[in-house]
């Protein structure tokens, strides 16, 4: 389990949308869903349900970690390794005090550009 993003689920805390890469990739905060046992379709259900209504390919679960998701392996690879850099930006940046957030407005032009236009 990644370090940071697990620190974030065990508070079962979203990480915050504070660096463009967040705005990317992301399109806002990446959501944190609740509590499942492991084995089962309830763990499925929660992450559906975390990220119904996000643009977000990862999400965390609380007390778990990060689920991630994607049109390829590589995609979803991806999502989970941009989701722990990004969790230990948001972690450092919380221990300097309140981290400045992006404009939902701008996010959305960061992450239309990146999707749509940008290529990567």
């Amino acid at each position: 389990h990644s370090r940071y993003a697990t620190a974030f689920a065990t508070h079962g805390r979203p990480i915050p949308c504070i660096t463009t890469a967040m705005g990317d990739e992301f399109g806002g905060d990446i959501p944190c869903g609740g509590f499942a046992l492991m084995g089962g379709e309830a763990i499925g259900q929660v992450v559906v349900e975390a990220l119904q209504g996000s643009r977000s390919p990862a999400c965390l679960l609380q007390s778990h970690g990060v689920f991630a998701v994607g049109a390829t392996a590589e995609k979803a690879v991806k999502a989970a390794v941009m989701t722990e850099d990004n969790a230990a930006i948001a972690w450092a940046s919380l221990l300097l005090g309140e981290p400045l957030t992006i404009a939902s407005s701008d996010i959305d032009k960061l992450y239309d550009r990146y999707q749509n236009v940008y290529g990567q």
